[in-house]
């Protein structure tokens, strides 16, 4: 994201530096409440937790304890003999 910081951008970044963190703060809060609707509205985040259970799908069945402890022991045989 590319931000072109114009002289008015540095005057006010300037003076909120001056401010008490608890100021800096609150002003944070309001300007991401402003986004809200924003963000919202846009696309790329329906279906987010779709999309991520569709990442963690398989055709193939979960491993077992067994299978796991199986896998855990032969890779510290290869690793340490």
């Amino acid at each position: 994201m590319q931000m072109v910081k114009t002289t008015q951008y540095r005057t006010l970044v300037k003076q909120v530096k001056e401010w008490p963190a608890d100021q800096r703060l609150a002003l944070v809060q309001d300007i991401l409440r402003t986004l809200v609707p924003q963000l919202s509205a846009s696309d790329h985040q329906e279906g987010t937790l779709d999309k991520a259970l569709g990442l963690l799908a398989s055709q193939y069945p979960a491993p077992t304890d067994d299978t796991i402890q199986q896998w855990i022991h032969e890779r510290r045989m290869e690793k340490y003999g």
